[in-house]
């Protein structure tokens, strides 16, 4: 690899747990390799969160992997989509949906225009 190499020291038991993730996680390469992926995903999440947009939720992978088979089977686009659908039908009444689509297509009628972007 081509790449700076720099110097990190950490506890005994910070290097242990890294140890154990990378046992259960054999995705991940080696410690050089998870170390590079969670500061990126960690400066990835910090500039998200000084925009002030969205909302980080932490989900266990027996909720990743549905939302992935959600995602998979044509549910939304993204898993996030999937997240999103979910609480729209959860917290918008259905009435209020099917409200709002009427009125999306009353209007696509009246002015055929609207749609052509």
């Amino acid at each position: 690899m081509d790449g700076e190499r720099i110097t990190l020291r950490m506890e005994q038991e910070d290097i242990y747990a890294m140890d154990v993730f990378l046992d259960e996680n054999p995705e991940f390469a080696n410690r050089s390799q998870l170390i590079r992926i969670a500061l990126r995903n960690y400066m990835r999440r910090d500039a998200q969160a000084d925009e002030g947009e969205g909302l980080t939720i932490r989900l266990g992978d027996r909720y990743l992997r549905a939302l992935g088979a959600l995602k998979d089977g044509g549910f939304a686009d993204s898993e996030a989509g999937v997240v999103e659908r979910i609480v729209e039908r959860t917290l918008v009444p259905r009435e209020t949906l099917e409200d709002a689509a009427k009125k999306a297509f009353a209007a696509c009628d009246r002015y055929p225009g609207l749609m052509e972007k």
